[in-house]
């Protein structure tokens, strides 16, 4: 589901918009706008209304609608016929220009920008660092939903202002060269990158591409910036130590980590930690569970590192973190089962994590597993091996039942079937209403899979409820 862009009051002169853009300046003369807007129908008088291209409309065809709605201004693609009454600003591309136009109100911000990306858990690290930051004294805004591509993160650095201090912002890559466009728009004083695993691999080719995607993150990082990175990922981390920020910081669980992973315990309430960060030990309990938490939870704590922020604040924050919907939640389900929601989103390294505290759920209260997983998407010629590997992880994890969904899964379930493990296969997840049947009393029930498979549906008939 696509989050909602919030409104924003970013002023721009007339002069100041065609500096940045590079634009020409058409039709009736106008001074200032406030507030810059993609969407026709969010237009308020004074805005400045930029008309975006997309796979199905082209904004351009609203851009008079906008003017005569308020927008002070339009920007439009070169070559595009307007009524003469309308002002405009001409550009050779919109989705370029917006990101100058945001580039330059991030340039003329004073606070401190944190930048996050990775295959996996950037998200959660955002929550972990907005919190573990708020709680340490920062005024700090941070990315709403998903809106981590080349529109969500220059509509997100207009929201800049001087009520905010520190800007946590996610970005998010399907293609070469999109982190490192939005890091250029950015400017990142300090950045961290989760790993680099099989996602989006369709797009990207290997997983050496996807690390060389990623760690463009930490290169636009000036010498006085702060690289963070996971330093048990071997691709990250070499990429990561040839950078030219002098700051370098690494997490992880391995003994060199500047913020180590010593120990941890997860049950249904949560999670526990220890941490040595420089040699100091933090615990923490936070509420959401596993490794993968614990070790986005260090993250974190890097971040907060290379800020000089107050590690006890940071941590006092990150254990009032609450799971996303979605994202590793878990709830209590009919039948004294215990639903593990993690129908967010899914690529091979989520899944691992996901599979990994389940089943360490499950041992602790000494009930089946059910493991439900959805299609991974978008991993182009490695998806049919990712898939067979998963299969093959899910036979090794003492998993009760694996109910696979989606062609692709298939492939995971007849992998997991010829190793010995009970399975069942749907072809969309709107076809497993009545898997309930099958699941024992008091299991721990895993789902997940990628967004595009909508596994939600298979969330609402084991809460008693419809599809959510």
């Amino acid at each position: 589901m696509a989050t909602p862009i919030p409104a924003n009051k970013a002023r721009f002169r007339a002069d100041e918009v065609a500096s940045a853009t590079g634009g020409i300046l058409r039709g009736p003369a106008w001074e200032e706008a406030c507030g810059v807007v993609t969407d026709s129908r969010a237009v308020q008088p004074g805005n400045l209304f930029v008309a975006l291209r997309g796979e199905q409309f082209d904004a351009h065809d609203f851009a008079v609608q906008a003017f005569e709605t308020g927008a002070v201004a339009v920007m439009v693609e070169a070559g595009r016929s307007l009524p003469a009454h309308v002002s405009a600003i001409e550009v050779d591309d919109t989705l370029h220009a917006l990101g100058e136009l945001a580039k330059a109100h991030r340039d003329a911000w004073n606070g401190k920008l944190v930048a996050i990306t990775g295959s996996v858990g950037k998200t959660t690290t955002k929550e972990l660092v907005t919190c573990a930051l708020r709680a340490a004294g920062h005024r700090v805004l941070a990315t709403k939903g998903n809106l981590n591509n080349r529109i969500g993160v220059p509509m997100t650095i207009f929201e800049l202002d001087d009520a905010v201090d520190v800007a946590v912002i996610e970005m998010g890559t399907s293609q070469p060269g999109e982190i490192a466009r939005l890091a250029e728009i950015a400017s990142p004083d300090v950045a961290l990158v989760t790993r680099a695993s099989l996602a989006h691999t369709q797009g990207l080719g290997s997983i050496e591409a996807v690390a060389d995607e990623k760690v463009a993150l930490l290169q636009a990082l000036a010498t006085d910036g702060v690289a963070i990175a996971y330093g048990d990922d071997a691709p990250v981390k070499k990429r990561a130590s040839v950078v030219r920020a002098k700051r370098k910081i690494f997490y992880g669980r391995t003994a060199g980590n500047d913020v180590r992973v010593v120990d941890w315990a997860v049950d249904a309430t949560g999670t526990s930690a220890h941490f040595q960060v420089r040699g100091k030990d933090v615990e923490i309990h936070m509420s959401l569970l596993g490794e993968g938490a614990v070790l986005n939870a260090a993250g974190a704590l890097g971040i907060a590192l290379g800020l000089d922020a107050s590690i006890e604040d940071a941590a006092r924050g990150i254990a009032q973190v609450k799971p996303a919907p979605g994202r590793m939640q878990p709830r209590a389900a009919l039948g004294d089962r215990l639903l593990i929601d993690d129908s967010y989103n899914a690529n091979p390294a989520s899944v691992q994590v996901a599979l990994e505290a389940s089943r360490a759920i499950a041992k602790k209260r000494g009930v089946p597993l059910i493991v439900v997983l959805g299609d991974m998407r978008e991993l182009g010629a490695h998806g049919e091996e990712a898939h067979r590997k998963v299969g093959e992880l899910v036979a090794n994890s003492d998993v009760f039942l694996f109910i696979g969904v989606g062609e692709a899964m298939h492939g995971a379930v007849v992998a997991a079937n010829e190793r010995g493990t009970d399975t069942l296969w749907f072809e969309r997840a709107d076809n497993c209403g009545q898997i309930i049947d099958r699941l024992p009393l008091h299991s721990v029930v895993l789902i997940k899979g990628s967004r595009s498979m909508e596994m939600e549906r298979v969330v609402g008939p084991l809460l008693g409820g419809e599809s959510r």
